[in-house]
């Protein structure tokens, strides 16, 4: 019962369904979407290592990354951009300025799947991730040094990290994300989320997260959680 709901859970809309999904998208756009994605199923292996393990086998099910399947995780799909900017051109003209390391890739997701954690393997995966695709945001880097290293970080570190990636998500429709309501719930569970107003619910919490995107993005962009 488990998987099956998992597999429903799986097979809702998502980020990135389609091709037409990258229209109007930069190539940094899908970038930073991949990489987050990422550090949201680094997380979820401690936290919910379960889900964590059926993901990653779900995002390996087609065993190559050669285009965007309707069946696959958003993962796959964005990783699929990521690794074809020929195929996307036309859409995401300027995703040529990445490198996709699909070695590196499929191998960090094999050893989700075996309950294999190596902590300087994930390091220096993530940084060199984080290289190939140009990722600058303080944000981003941040959570990439606290995921990267998550089984040695305290609980202020990730409620901090909790926050701000769930702030993430509820802009530029990555609510939609086959992540976004297995992640909402198991942060919540683990009560690493800011306890709600009474009132305020996650729908509202969405609403309000894609009005003020803007406006969350630049403060968080030049806020530091951590030295």
């Amino acid at each position: 019962m488990t998987y099956e709901f998992i597999r429903e859970e799986l097979c809702e809309a998502r980020y990135m369904r389609t091709h037409r999904d990258t229209v109007g998208r930069s190539g940094d756009n899908i970038a930073q979407g991949f990489f987050e994605h990422l550090l949201v199923l680094q997380q979820m292996r401690f936290e919910n290592p379960t889900w964590a393990k059926k993901y990653a086998k779900d995002t390996l099910k087609f065993q190559s990354f050669t285009n965007i399947r309707t069946g696959a995780t958003d993962l796959h799909n964005l990783a699929a951009i990521i690794s074809n900017p020929s195929l996307f051109s036309a859409k995401v003209p300027d995703l040529v300025n990445f490198r996709f390391d699909e070695l590196r890739f499929k191998r960090y997701l094999r050893n989700i799947i075996a309950g294999r954690y190596e902590p300087s393997m994930d390091r220096a995966f993530f940084l060199k991730m984080q290289k190939n695709l140009g990722i600058g945001g303080s944000m981003l880097k941040t959570a990439r040094r606290v995921m990267a290293d998550y089984g040695a970080t305290n609980t202020g570190e990730r409620k901090a990290v909790s926050t701000r990636m769930m702030n993430s998500f509820r802009q530029d429709s990555k609510f939609r994300s086959d992540m976004f309501k297995p992640y909402t719930r198991t942060v919540k569970n683990k009560q690493l989320l800011p306890t709600e107003k009474k009132g305020l619910g996650l729908a509202a919490k969405t609403a309000i997260g894609m009005a003020t995107g803007g406006a969350i993005g630049w403060k968080v962009g030049k806020s530091e959680w951590f030295n």
